[in-house]
């Protein structure tokens, strides 16, 4: 390899080989590497960048042989048998990743990133606990792309394991720790009786959505003796009284009742019912010419079909909604429900790509997810 200032046209065909990596554009990242390859055919990075360029393309045979040469030209870097580590564990190859990573290890015993695949491939291989567990405390610290596939090799196991309504909840960030004003135990039951008489009043009285939302309100309430069945007989007699007001109501009043009666149902865990009520209110949205003020809940309630399609294992379903949903605003969150979708489908490749979307320009909590597999796997 040779010395090439940052415009000389090896190093342009390079960065817009990058850039086309970047991008996913496989093909056009070959054509540009592969010109900068003719350039500077000792060039050992080119030939790293053309490896994945290649494996992205199921060519893992050219990749290994891009990589190969690369290590030829530059034996002492690390970074080549790493990347052939990651090419092998991309293609399931646990075995042969398990051959290059150590290669990478002897020439860079201290970088966290080869120790990272190191747990990761020992973790794939023979599923311990201590191993996982470490690789959630080492990911928060290493880049995006490991994180998508420890993420992906999570949601695949939590998948086979637990079904997809787990893998799904591997994605949700950890709940905030409610703000409270610390109380004496009395004060706290006290509190809870009072608010407990009170949505019964509610109750009584007919008022079953306020009920239902003053026992939601407070969660530590539903502790109380026959909290919890007042709750759900006030959820159902609320999705009872918003379905008569849904009759009587104008059109421009319809698309927030229908949103009242899915929080409702959603929350007794109807699926069906709430699948339906969102489907009708994203044709209520339609009819009303989609105002742009309703497209974060129109995003929002696509998602939630394309995660209930994937509770139901109707993956290809979840996809159309998935779609839907990118398609009026492009939101991270739809990223991850693709992911598992696609996972559903025995298509790692692009699960990987979108779970990297996913964490992408985002501070979540891969620690998080780990926790909540190995909970799952106790």
């Amino acid at each position: 390899m040779g010395w090439h200032l940052p415009f000389d046209r090896t190093e342009r065909c390079l960065t817009r080989g990058q850039c086309a990596l970047a991008r996913r554009d496989f093909a056009t990242a070959e054509a540009l590497l592969r010109e900068a390859l003719a350039q500077d055919p000792q060039y050992s990075h080119i030939q790293m960048y053309l490896a994945h360029a290649l494996a992205e393309q199921e060519r893992r045979a050219e990749a290994e042989a891009a990589l190969e040469r690369a290590m030829a030209l530059a034996p002492d870097n690390f970074v080549f048998p790493l990347h052939l580590g990651i090419i092998r564990l991309d293609a399931d190859d646990a075995a042969g990743a398990r051959e290059a990573l150590p290669r990478a290890a002897r020439l860079a015993s201290d970088n966290a990133l080869v120790a990272g695949y190191l747990d990761l491939v020992a973790w794939e291989t023979a599923g311990r606990r201590d191993t996982l567990a470490a690789l959630g405390g080492r990911a928060r610290d290493l880049p995006e792309s490991f994180r998508a596939r420890l993420l992906l090799r999570l949601a695949a196991t939590t998948l086979a394991a637990r079904g997809p309504k787990a893998a799904l909840a591997l994605l949700e960030p950890p709940p905030e720790r409610p703000f409270d004003i610390p109380l004496p135990a009395s004060w706290r039951r006290r509190r809870r009786r009072r608010q407990l008489a009170r949505a019964r009043r509610l109750a009584d009285a007919g008022r079953f959505e306020d009920a239902a939302d003053t026992l939601a309100l407070r969660p530590d309430v539903l502790d109380e003796p026959g909290a919890r069945e007042l709750l759900e007989r006030a959820r159902r007699r609320a999705v009872e009284a918003v379905t008569a007001a849904l009759e009587r109501a104008e059109p421009r009043e319809r698309r927030a009742l229908l949103l009242r009666r899915y929080e409702y149902e959603n929350d007794l865990a109807d699926r069906d019912a709430a699948y339906r009520t969102l489907e009708a209110w994203l044709a209520a949205h339609a009819e009303a010419g989609s105002p742009s003020s309703e497209t974060p809940v129109a995003e929002a309630a696509a998602r939630r079909l394309a995660e209930i399609d994937v509770e139901r294992g109707d993956y290809e379903r979840a996809l159309q909604h998935c779609a839907t949903s990118r398609a009026m605003r492009p939101a991270r969150e739809t990223h991850g429900v693709e992911a598992v979708a696609l996972l559903g489908l025995g298509r790692k490749r692009p699960a990987r790509h979108r779970f990297e979307d996913f964490l992408a320009d985002a501070l979540f909590p891969i620690d998080a997810s780990v926790a909540r597999a190995l909970e799952s796997s106790a």
